[in-house]
Protein backbone atom coordinates (compact mmCIF):
# COMPACT_ATOMS: atom_id res chain seq x y z
CA UNK A 1 0.00 0.00 0.00
CA UNK A 2 1.97 4.37 -0.79
CA UNK A 3 2.69 6.67 1.08
CA UNK A 4 1.30 6.47 4.20
CA UNK A 5 3.33 3.67 5.84
CA UNK A 6 5.95 5.45 7.07
CA UNK A 7 8.09 3.35 9.52
CA UNK A 8 9.85 5.19 11.83
CA UNK A 9 12.64 3.14 12.22
CA UNK A 10 13.38 1.44 9.44
CA UNK A 11 11.27 2.14 6.41
CA UNK A 12 8.49 3.13 5.68
CA UNK A 13 6.35 2.15 2.62
CA UNK A 14 5.10 3.54 0.05
CA UNK A 15 2.04 1.84 0.44
CA UNK A 16 -0.24 5.12 0.85
CA UNK A 17 1.56 6.73 -2.23
CA UNK A 18 -0.23 9.81 -2.55
CA UNK A 19 0.34 13.50 -3.43
CA UNK A 20 1.40 16.41 -2.45
CA UNK A 21 -0.82 19.37 -3.01
CA UNK A 22 -2.58 20.41 -6.15
CA UNK A 23 0.13 20.91 -9.26
CA UNK A 24 2.96 19.78 -7.04
CA UNK A 25 5.16 16.72 -6.19
CA UNK A 26 3.91 14.05 -3.48
CA UNK A 27 4.49 14.38 -0.59
CA UNK A 28 5.20 12.00 1.96
CA UNK A 29 3.15 9.85 4.74
CA UNK A 30 4.20 8.57 7.58
CA UNK A 31 3.82 5.27 9.07
CA UNK A 32 6.48 4.58 11.77
CA UNK A 33 7.02 1.46 13.84
CA UNK A 34 7.77 1.62 17.64
CA UNK A 35 10.80 2.49 18.71
CA UNK A 36 12.02 3.27 15.06
CA UNK A 37 12.47 6.63 13.69
CA UNK A 38 11.65 7.57 9.85
CA UNK A 39 14.47 7.31 7.47
CA UNK A 40 12.63 9.19 4.82
CA UNK A 41 10.50 6.49 2.47
CA UNK A 42 7.15 6.99 2.42
CA UNK A 43 5.00 4.75 1.70
CA UNK A 44 2.57 6.85 -0.17
CA UNK A 45 5.06 8.95 -1.60
CA UNK A 46 7.78 8.74 -4.18
CA UNK A 47 11.50 9.12 -3.57
CA UNK A 48 11.47 12.63 -4.51
CA UNK A 49 9.86 13.77 -1.06
CA UNK A 50 11.38 15.19 1.57
CA UNK A 51 11.44 13.19 4.58
CA UNK A 52 8.86 13.84 7.30
CA UNK A 53 10.33 15.06 10.82
CA UNK A 54 10.48 12.48 13.09
CA UNK A 55 7.51 11.03 14.21
CA UNK A 56 7.53 9.63 18.25
CA UNK A 57 4.99 6.63 18.53
CA UNK A 58 2.02 7.75 19.99
CA UNK A 59 -0.55 4.70 20.83
CA UNK A 60 -3.66 5.86 21.59
CA UNK A 61 -4.43 4.72 25.56
CA UNK A 62 -8.14 5.56 25.57
CA UNK A 63 -9.95 2.06 25.75
CA UNK A 64 -11.63 0.91 22.70
CA UNK A 65 -15.41 1.91 22.10
CA UNK A 66 -17.78 -0.37 20.67
CA UNK A 67 -21.28 0.19 19.90
CA UNK A 68 -24.08 -2.04 21.31
CA UNK A 69 -25.89 -2.67 18.36
CA UNK A 70 -22.63 -3.12 16.13
CA UNK A 71 -23.63 -6.37 15.42
CA UNK A 72 -26.91 -6.06 13.49
CA UNK A 73 -25.54 -4.27 10.72
CA UNK A 74 -25.02 -6.53 7.57
CA UNK A 75 -21.81 -5.28 6.90
CA UNK A 76 -19.11 -3.41 8.35
CA UNK A 77 -15.92 -1.35 7.01
CA UNK A 78 -12.76 -1.29 8.79
CA UNK A 79 -10.40 1.31 8.38
CA UNK A 80 -7.10 0.93 9.99
CA UNK A 81 -5.47 4.70 10.66
CA UNK A 82 -1.74 5.05 10.40
CA UNK A 83 -1.82 8.37 11.91
CA UNK A 84 -3.59 8.07 14.74
CA UNK A 85 -3.19 4.19 15.87
CA UNK A 86 -6.47 3.06 15.78
CA UNK A 87 -9.03 1.33 14.01
CA UNK A 88 -12.48 3.23 12.82
CA UNK A 89 -15.43 0.32 12.03
CA UNK A 90 -18.60 2.03 10.10
CA UNK A 91 -21.88 0.63 9.07
CA UNK A 92 -22.26 0.14 5.19
CA UNK A 93 -23.80 1.58 3.61
CA UNK A 94 -24.57 4.90 5.52
CA UNK A 95 -20.99 5.16 6.71
CA UNK A 96 -22.20 5.54 10.61
CA UNK A 97 -19.55 5.16 12.93
CA UNK A 98 -19.88 2.20 15.40
CA UNK A 99 -16.63 1.21 16.76
CA UNK A 100 -13.25 2.69 17.61
CA UNK A 101 -10.51 -0.04 18.42
CA UNK A 102 -7.12 1.33 20.01
CA UNK A 103 -3.60 0.07 20.95
CA UNK A 104 -2.49 -0.44 17.40
CA UNK A 105 1.35 0.88 16.87
CA UNK A 106 0.70 2.31 13.48
CA UNK A 107 -1.96 -0.12 11.57
CA UNK A 108 -1.90 -0.20 7.68
CA UNK A 109 -3.60 -2.63 5.93
CA UNK A 110 -6.24 -4.95 6.43
CA UNK A 111 -8.44 -8.19 5.28
CA UNK A 112 -11.67 -9.90 5.87
CA UNK A 113 -11.83 -14.14 5.91
CA UNK A 114 -14.67 -15.73 4.33
CA UNK A 115 -16.46 -15.58 7.79
CA UNK A 116 -16.56 -11.83 8.37
CA UNK A 117 -13.30 -12.24 10.39
CA UNK A 118 -10.91 -9.31 10.12
CA UNK A 119 -7.03 -9.02 10.34
CA UNK A 120 -5.04 -5.78 10.65
CA UNK A 121 -1.68 -5.67 9.71
CA UNK A 122 -0.39 -4.23 12.81
CA UNK A 123 2.89 -2.38 11.55
CA UNK A 124 4.67 -1.29 14.69
CA UNK A 125 4.29 -4.17 16.07
CA UNK A 126 5.55 -6.66 13.79
CA UNK A 127 2.10 -8.34 14.24
CA UNK A 128 -1.45 -9.34 12.37
CA UNK A 129 -4.01 -9.33 14.62
CA UNK A 130 -7.48 -11.03 13.77
CA UNK A 131 -10.65 -9.39 14.98
CA UNK A 132 -14.11 -10.37 15.50
CA UNK A 133 -16.96 -7.88 13.46
CA UNK A 134 -18.04 -6.72 16.84
CA UNK A 135 -14.60 -5.77 17.63
CA UNK A 136 -13.68 -8.95 20.08
CA UNK A 137 -9.42 -9.79 19.50
CA UNK A 138 -9.40 -13.06 18.78
CA UNK A 139 -6.04 -14.42 17.45
CA UNK A 140 -2.18 -12.55 16.81
CA UNK A 141 0.51 -13.84 14.71
CA UNK A 142 4.17 -12.31 14.95
CA UNK A 143 5.95 -11.58 12.11
CA UNK A 144 9.22 -10.69 14.14
CA UNK A 145 11.97 -8.84 12.03
CA UNK A 146 9.49 -7.36 9.32
CA UNK A 147 6.74 -4.50 9.15
CA UNK A 148 3.90 -6.21 8.12
CA UNK A 149 1.43 -3.63 5.84
CA UNK A 150 -1.36 -6.03 3.76
CA UNK A 151 -3.13 -9.12 3.55
CA UNK A 152 -5.16 -11.48 1.62
CA UNK A 153 -7.43 -14.54 2.34
CA UNK A 154 -7.68 -17.06 0.01
CA UNK A 155 -10.81 -18.12 0.59
CA UNK A 156 -10.35 -21.85 -0.46
CA UNK A 157 -8.05 -22.72 1.92
CA UNK A 158 -8.18 -19.81 4.44
CA UNK A 159 -4.41 -19.27 3.76
CA UNK A 160 -3.30 -15.47 5.44
CA UNK A 161 -0.88 -14.07 2.53
CA UNK A 162 1.01 -11.00 4.22
CA UNK A 163 3.07 -8.37 2.45
CA UNK A 164 5.71 -6.85 4.71
CA UNK A 165 6.70 -3.57 3.40
CA UNK A 166 10.44 -3.54 4.75
CA UNK A 167 11.92 -5.89 6.97
CA UNK A 168 13.20 -4.22 10.36
CA UNK A 169 16.61 -3.27 9.75
CA UNK A 170 15.54 -1.46 6.90
CA UNK A 171 15.94 -4.32 4.04
CA UNK A 172 13.93 -5.71 1.52
CA UNK A 173 10.55 -6.80 2.54
CA UNK A 174 8.39 -10.35 1.36
CA UNK A 175 5.80 -12.31 1.02
CA UNK A 176 4.62 -14.66 3.36
CA UNK A 177 1.78 -17.06 3.15
CA UNK A 178 0.58 -18.84 6.47
CA UNK A 179 -1.34 -21.63 5.88
CA UNK A 180 -4.66 -21.91 7.23
CA UNK A 181 -3.71 -18.62 8.68
CA UNK A 182 -1.33 -20.20 11.40
CA UNK A 183 2.00 -21.75 12.22
CA UNK A 184 5.11 -20.97 10.30
CA UNK A 185 5.20 -19.11 7.10
CA UNK A 186 6.86 -19.70 3.40
CA UNK A 187 8.65 -16.80 2.20
CA UNK A 188 8.62 -15.52 -1.54
CA UNK A 189 10.69 -12.46 -2.95
CA UNK A 190 11.05 -10.97 -6.21
CA UNK A 191 14.63 -9.80 -7.38
CA UNK A 192 12.80 -6.21 -8.36
CA UNK A 193 10.92 -5.49 -5.31
CA UNK A 194 12.36 -3.81 -2.50
CA UNK A 195 8.81 -2.67 -0.63
CA UNK A 196 6.23 -5.07 -0.85
CA UNK A 197 2.49 -3.26 -0.48
CA UNK A 198 -0.59 -5.37 -1.29
CA UNK A 199 -1.60 -8.92 -2.30
CA UNK A 200 -4.96 -10.11 -3.30
CA UNK A 201 -5.79 -13.35 -4.01
CA UNK A 202 -7.20 -14.33 -7.74
CA UNK A 203 -10.39 -17.06 -8.26
CA UNK A 204 -7.86 -19.87 -9.17
CA UNK A 205 -5.98 -19.23 -6.01
CA UNK A 206 -3.09 -17.68 -7.63
CA UNK A 207 -1.74 -14.62 -5.48
CA UNK A 208 -0.90 -11.26 -6.74
CA UNK A 209 1.12 -8.43 -5.21
CA UNK A 210 2.52 -5.07 -6.26
CA UNK A 211 5.40 -2.57 -4.62
CA UNK A 212 8.63 -0.65 -5.60
CA UNK A 213 11.82 -0.81 -5.89
CA UNK A 214 15.10 0.31 -4.08
CA UNK A 215 14.77 3.87 -5.80
CA UNK A 216 11.11 4.13 -4.99
CA UNK A 217 10.35 5.25 -8.52
CA UNK A 218 9.15 2.16 -10.42
CA UNK A 219 5.95 0.04 -9.22
CA UNK A 220 6.10 -3.16 -9.69
CA UNK A 221 2.82 -5.42 -10.38
CA UNK A 222 4.06 -9.75 -10.23
CA UNK A 223 2.45 -13.02 -9.61
CA UNK A 224 3.01 -16.27 -7.59
CA UNK A 225 1.10 -19.14 -9.04
CA UNK A 226 -1.13 -21.41 -7.25
CA UNK A 227 1.21 -24.32 -6.21
CA UNK A 228 4.07 -22.93 -7.20
CA UNK A 229 7.34 -21.69 -5.48
CA UNK A 230 8.45 -18.91 -7.57
CA UNK A 231 7.53 -15.62 -8.98
CA UNK A 232 7.19 -13.84 -12.01
CA UNK A 233 6.86 -10.44 -12.83
CA UNK A 234 3.32 -8.92 -14.99
CA UNK A 235 4.12 -6.32 -17.41
CA UNK A 236 1.38 -4.07 -17.60
CA UNK A 237 -0.09 -3.08 -21.23
CA UNK A 238 -2.65 -0.15 -21.87
CA UNK A 239 -1.64 1.63 -19.08
CA UNK A 240 1.20 2.68 -16.83
CA UNK A 241 1.19 2.14 -12.95
CA UNK A 242 2.58 4.61 -11.07
CA UNK A 243 2.30 4.20 -7.60
CA UNK A 244 1.07 0.44 -6.54
CA UNK A 245 -2.20 0.39 -4.77
CA UNK A 246 -4.66 -2.55 -4.03
CA UNK A 247 -5.63 -5.60 -5.58
CA UNK A 248 -8.44 -7.70 -5.94
CA UNK A 249 -10.35 -9.83 -8.10
CA UNK A 250 -13.51 -8.91 -9.15
CA UNK A 251 -15.62 -11.92 -10.14
CA UNK A 252 -18.54 -10.40 -11.96
CA UNK A 253 -16.02 -8.48 -14.10
CA UNK A 254 -13.56 -11.69 -14.30
CA UNK A 255 -11.01 -9.36 -13.68
CA UNK A 256 -8.40 -8.11 -11.23
CA UNK A 257 -8.98 -5.00 -9.81
CA UNK A 258 -5.81 -2.79 -9.16
CA UNK A 259 -5.31 0.56 -7.95
CA UNK A 260 -3.30 3.29 -8.69
CA UNK A 261 -2.33 5.60 -5.64
CA UNK A 262 -1.54 8.46 -8.64
CA UNK A 263 -3.16 7.69 -11.21
CA UNK A 264 -1.72 9.42 -14.28
CA UNK A 265 1.16 10.64 -12.50
CA UNK A 266 -1.23 13.01 -10.39
CA UNK A 267 -2.56 13.64 -6.93
CA UNK A 268 -5.52 11.52 -8.24
CA UNK A 269 -7.28 7.57 -7.39
CA UNK A 270 -8.34 4.85 -10.28
CA UNK A 271 -8.74 1.65 -10.39
CA UNK A 272 -7.46 -0.59 -13.38
CA UNK A 273 -9.33 -3.41 -14.81
CA UNK A 274 -6.96 -5.95 -15.48
CA UNK A 275 -6.65 -9.46 -17.42
CA UNK A 276 -3.96 -11.60 -16.87
CA UNK A 277 -2.55 -13.98 -19.53
CA UNK A 278 0.70 -15.12 -18.38
CA UNK A 279 3.40 -12.68 -17.91
CA UNK A 280 1.48 -9.97 -19.24
CA UNK A 281 -1.73 -7.78 -17.95
CA UNK A 282 -3.76 -6.36 -19.67
CA UNK A 283 -5.48 -2.98 -18.68
CA UNK A 284 -8.87 -2.64 -20.63
CA UNK A 285 -10.68 0.27 -18.46
CA UNK A 286 -10.48 2.79 -15.70
CA UNK A 287 -12.58 3.41 -12.61
CA UNK A 288 -12.25 7.22 -11.76
CA UNK A 289 -13.36 8.41 -8.10
CA UNK A 290 -14.20 11.60 -7.05
CA UNK A 291 -14.85 13.29 -3.43
CA UNK A 292 -18.11 13.88 -2.06
CA UNK A 293 -17.51 17.40 -4.02
CA UNK A 294 -17.02 16.06 -6.93
CA UNK A 295 -13.28 16.96 -7.57
CA UNK A 296 -10.34 14.25 -7.27
CA UNK A 297 -9.85 11.60 -4.99
CA UNK A 298 -6.60 12.49 -3.58
CA UNK A 299 -5.29 8.93 -1.79
CA UNK A 300 -7.12 5.44 -1.70
CA UNK A 301 -4.40 3.23 -0.68
CA UNK A 302 -6.41 0.32 -0.51
CA UNK A 303 -10.20 -0.09 -1.10
CA UNK A 304 -12.55 -2.92 -1.22
CA UNK A 305 -14.61 -4.13 -3.92
CA UNK A 306 -18.05 -5.56 -3.55
CA UNK A 307 -20.13 -6.97 -5.93
CA UNK A 308 -23.22 -9.07 -4.28
CA UNK A 309 -26.37 -6.79 -4.78
CA UNK A 310 -25.30 -3.63 -5.26
CA UNK A 311 -21.82 -2.77 -6.60
CA UNK A 312 -19.40 -0.63 -4.89
CA UNK A 313 -15.96 -0.04 -3.44
CA UNK A 314 -15.39 1.47 -0.26
CA UNK A 315 -12.40 2.86 1.52
CA UNK A 316 -10.75 5.92 2.57
CA UNK A 317 -10.19 9.09 0.85
CA UNK A 318 -6.93 10.53 2.70
CA UNK A 319 -6.61 14.45 2.16
CA UNK A 320 -3.90 15.43 4.07
CA UNK A 321 -1.58 16.41 1.32
CA UNK A 322 -4.06 17.72 -1.31
CA UNK A 323 -6.68 19.53 1.17
CA UNK A 324 -9.52 19.03 -1.09
CA UNK A 325 -11.63 17.88 1.35
CA UNK A 326 -11.45 16.50 4.57
CA UNK A 327 -10.43 13.13 5.12
CA UNK A 328 -13.28 10.58 4.57
CA UNK A 329 -14.49 7.10 4.63
CA UNK A 330 -16.70 6.46 1.18
CA UNK A 331 -18.36 4.30 -0.56
CA UNK A 332 -18.50 4.67 -4.41
CA UNK A 333 -20.66 2.62 -6.85
CA UNK A 334 -18.85 0.47 -8.80
CA UNK A 335 -17.80 0.04 -11.96
CA UNK A 336 -19.11 3.51 -12.61
CA UNK A 337 -16.69 5.13 -10.22
CA UNK A 338 -17.73 9.04 -9.55
CA UNK A 339 -18.96 10.96 -6.06
CA UNK A 340 -19.51 8.83 -3.41
CA UNK A 341 -23.13 7.39 -2.65
CA UNK A 342 -22.28 7.54 1.10
CA UNK A 343 -19.45 9.17 2.96
CA UNK A 344 -18.21 9.92 6.54
CA UNK A 345 -16.44 13.59 6.89
CA UNK A 346 -16.83 13.80 10.63
CA UNK A 347 -14.48 11.21 12.03
CA UNK A 348 -11.19 12.85 13.57
CA UNK A 349 -8.73 10.31 10.71
CA UNK A 350 -4.74 10.60 11.16
CA UNK A 351 -3.22 8.73 8.07
CA UNK A 352 -5.95 6.05 7.03
CA UNK A 353 -4.78 3.68 4.62
CA UNK A 354 -6.70 0.21 4.74
CA UNK A 355 -9.87 -1.18 4.41
CA UNK A 356 -11.55 -4.41 4.78
CA UNK A 357 -15.41 -4.96 5.05
CA UNK A 358 -16.96 -7.57 7.01
CA UNK A 359 -20.20 -9.28 5.88
CA UNK A 360 -22.69 -11.21 8.11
Amino acid sequence: MARHFLVPFAAAAILAACSSGSGGSPSSSSLTPVGLAPNGHGIKQPPTVAARPDVAPRPDHHKSWVAPDIGKAPRLLFIPDYGTGDVYVFTMPAMVLKATLTGFSFPEGACSDASGRIWIADTGASQMLQYSRTGTLLNTISIPGEYPAGCAINYATNDLAVSNIESTTGGAGSIMIFKNASGSPTTYTNPSFFLYFFVGYDNNGNLFFDGMDSGRTTSYFAELPSGGSNTQLISLSGGTLHVAGFIQWYKIGNYLALGDQQCGGSPSACVYWVTVAGSTGTITATTNLSNYQGGQVCDLAEGVIAGNGERYVAGPDYEATCSFTPTTANRWPYEGGGTPTNYNNTTSFGEPLGAAVSAK
